[in-house]
């Protein structure tokens, strides 16, 4: 995405996203790509990524049309999170399955209490060709793509949160200040379905047969040191399977399907009957 003159991000600070997928879509998969243990949550399904500090998660996801998925779930959304011990930063898009938009959101929760700190802390919704930036946040329509980022300014305290368009004209962001030398451990990326991370109390009912939700594509992340790489890299990347948890195991909700593209894009899915049983189900 290009960076607009009246973006709070300074271009010398942030690469876009454009300019690190043509970078690294170019290098080959690093050997030393670590696959860590399948990770359940009672509301996301997708990745995490392990074993370094995370300045940066970026990522593109096409919005599919919400209404085709009203026979499972109610709402659900895309988004992607930084974690630390002290804060859970979440940039994503929401649908109700009984609509055909999509609306962006920031939110920031407190991970020991599971308390919601801040919901679109100074949000703006901006139009490069009408009305500039306004408060009122907008949608975005079903059947197109959108860059979603989560951006840690270690130096200033801050953390950034953005949701773009594809052509960067049409987009949301906001702001939260959680202080200098913050240390996010843990990075995701992933379609969720609850209200909080912790959320696993909302219904689901299975698909006859698996049923693709989401295609992520060109996932990056950034370390403190400055690396940027796809979730393929030397930091462990986990699988993250969604499970409510109500019924002794068995309430699997979607699976992500194996990485491609060098770790920089996958699939989420639905699990159907078939594959509700106290084991974890296969990847498709």
């Amino acid at each position: 995405m290009f960076i607009s003159s009246v973006r709070w991000r300074a271009a010398s600070v942030f690469i876009t996203a454009g300019a690190v997928a043509a970078a690294l879509l170019a290098l080959p998969v690093p050997a030393g790509a670590s696959t860590g243990t399948t990770e359940i949550s009672p509301e996301q399904a997708g990745y995490t990524a392990t074993g370094a500090q995370f300045q940066n998660i970026d990522a593109r996801v096409f919005l599919r049309q919400p209404a085709q998925y009203a026979g499972e779930v109610g709402r659900y959304g895309q988004s992607v999170q930084l974690w630390s011990s002290g804060y859970v930063v979440v940039a994503g898009v929401s649908a109700s399955t009984s609509g055909s938009a999509y609306t962006p959101y920031a939110e920031v929760f407190d991970p020991s209490g599971h308390e919601l700190l801040a919901s679109d802390p100074g949000a703006k919704w901006c139009d490069d060709h009408t009305f500039g930036c306004i408060s009122k946040i907008g949608t975005f329509s079903a059947d197109e793509g959108v860059f979603i980022d989560v951006y840690y300014d270690a130096t200033r305290g801050f953390v950034h949160f953005e949701v773009a368009d594809l052509y960067d004209e049409l987009y949301m962001q906001a702001s939260y200040k959680v202080g200098m030398g913050v240390s996010f451990t843990q990075a995701r990326v992933g379609t969720e379905f609850g209200g909080s991370p912790w959320d696993g109390s909302y219904p689901y009912t299975p698909p006859a047969q698996r049923v693709k939700v989401a295609s992520y594509t060109r996932v990056y992340l950034t370390s403190y040191s400055g690396h940027t790489a796809t979730l393929w890299s030397w930091w462990v990347h986990h699988k993250l399977l969604a499970n409510t948890g109500q019924q002794s195991g068995s309430d699997w909700v979607a699976i992500p399907d194996d990485l491609t593209d060098g770790g920089a894009s996958f699939r989420t899915w639905f699990v159907p009957q078939s594959g509700q049983s106290p084991y974890q189900p296969t990847a498709p």
